[in-house]
């Protein structure tokens, strides 16, 4: 079991690639429902909005430190 867990998570990556669709899908599900009523729309919407799609900047920087870590890992 745990050689499976190390598998899944260290050699395939699955932790990285499922925070980069979370985001997306998070990120889609927040867009759909704040332009689905345009009259909603206030300046702390789009605050929170804002915020909603600067989570994608997050996750991607982890995802390429991430793999930078592991290129560093293989040089060595």
């Amino acid at each position: 079991m745990g050689e499976w867990f190390d598998h899944l998570f260290n050699q395939h990556k699955l932790v990285r690639r499922l925070l980069v669709i979370w985001a997306v899908l998070l990120i889609t599900w927040v867009v759909v429902q704040v332009f689905s009523d345009l009259t909603l729309i206030t300046a702390a919407v789009a605050t929170a909005l804002g915020m909603i799609t600067a989570i994608l900047s997050v996750v991607i920087g982890h995802y390429q430190w991430s793999r930078g870590q592991d290129d560093a890992n293989v040089d060595n």
